[in-house]
């Protein structure tokens, strides 16, 4: 169902209904509906995993048009068969009525390194799976896998006075963890770019360390 802007604004205004923004990244990144979450189109049939999401939650989208159809056709398939509609004309209509938008940081990896030693505040958000994250990850680096970002409790140690660095795989998933943080409250985030992937491209400017076997007390050096 094809939603007015006036449509839209009326349906997000219930506290139940949840946006969700499809388009690309680079668009998602130049600004976005504040309270959105960023699903890219291929990767919807990941929130079935991540459950951030319930099936009867109300949905309304904001995508590319022409890929309309497709959308609703796939989050029925998933079960989400509360779909609401789309906003008419996308991202464009919200925008050039002068709405309010929301921003997501992104910055390069080396920013990162340069950052750690002198930002008391700065907290890196690992968000890989625990598998991974064992494996090797930035000293002092805060684990919280993005499975678990559909309970609000796992994200009790976060907080908005810390400057937060958010790391994935690949930096495929960066934006979805980046707009729940935010629809969440915590506004204070910055997404590297690339992920764990341009971690390790730099990794002689981190000190990148092993979770410790369940017999050790200190964390080992990654090889």
């Amino acid at each position: 169902m094809e939603l007015s802007l006036a449509q839209f604004l009326e349906l997000s205004k219930e506290d139940s209904v949840q946006i969700i923004d499809t388009r690309t990244d680079v668009e998602f990144l130049q600004g976005y509906i504040p309270g959105s979450i960023h699903i890219g189109l291929d990767e919807i049939k990941t929130l079935n995993a991540l459950k951030i999401i319930e099936h009867d939650c109300p949905i309304i989208l904001v995508c590319t048009q022409g890929t309309e159809a497709i959308l609703i056709k796939r989050f029925e398939l998933l079960g989400y068969t509360q779909v609401k509609g789309y906003l008419q004309g996308g991202f464009s209509t919200w925008s050039d009525a002068d709405q309010k938008i929301d921003l997501i940081i992104e910055v390069e990896v080396d920013e990162l390194a340069m950052d750690i030693p002198f930002d008391e505040y700065l907290m890196i958000l690992d968000i890989r799976a625990e598998e991974v994250f064992d494996k090797g990850h930035i000293k002092d680096a805060v684990h919280l896998p993005l499975i678990e970002f559909g309970d609000p409790g796992s994200m009790s140690e976060l907080d908005e006075h810390f400057n937060i660095y958010i790391i994935d795989d690949l930096g495929k998933q960066l934006l979805l963890a980046a707009s729940v943080l935010k629809k969440q409250g915590i506004h204070n985030i910055r997404i590297v770019k690339d992920g764990w992937d341009a971690v390790e491209f730099l990794k002689n400017k981190f000190k990148i360390v092993a979770s410790p076997k369940k017999n050790l007390s200190d964390d080992q050096e990654y090889q």
